[in-house]
């Protein structure tokens, strides 16, 4: 019964990033739209969230494995994304918003985060191929990521989110 209870509680605990995530994306779509820049404040705030959430999930079931696995996880997008904006190849606030998209992506299964990625880079060359096309832009313009890096984390998470918090709470 209470071993119940912490699980139903932890499936409550990992939901409060998601919803943050539902919360500022939409600000931080179209502040990177206008800007190319995401706010270290929601950045930061929300990969702190996702973090503190995954320990918490673990101190509550005592399931360790599956949290330390999505923190490592998130650390390992720190580590190469680290070194891909050292390369002016992708923007250090996309990295900031990945940490937290990955840590939780890697929560719920631990291929999420690349199925989660493919579709948010698959979205965003998809639409600036059409915007080349159009020529609304050129070959060297920079482009928005981070509004297509949380699509693609909205369409692979949460319908796995949902599925999972389902089952625990039924």
């Amino acid at each position: 019964m209470i071993a119940q209870y912490f699980e139903q509680m932890s499936e409550f605990v990992i939901i409060v990033p998601l919803v943050y995530l539902l919360i500022i994306g939409l600000p931080l779509a179209l502040i990177d739209m206008r800007e190319h820049r995401l706010p270290n404040r929601l950045t930061f705030s929300s990969a702190l969230l996702a973090a503190v959430a995954v320990l918490w999930v673990a101190y509550l079931t005592g399931e360790w494995g599956r949290s330390l696995l999505a923190l490592t996880i998130g650390l390992a997008t720190f580590l190469i994304g680290w070194l891909l904006a050292a390369k002016n190849f992708i923007g250090m606030g996309d990295i900031k918003l990945l940490i937290s998209l990955n840590t939780l992506a890697g929560y719920f299964y631990p291929l999420l985060p690349v199925l989660s990625m493919t579709l948010g880079f698959v979205l965003a060359s998809v639409v600036s191929g059409l915007r080349l096309l159009l020529r609304k832009i050129d070959a060297a313009s920079s482009i928005a990521l981070g509004p297509y890096l949380l699509l693609g984390f909205y369409l692979s998470v949460y319908p796995t989110a949902a599925v999972s918090t389902a089952e625990a709470l039924s």
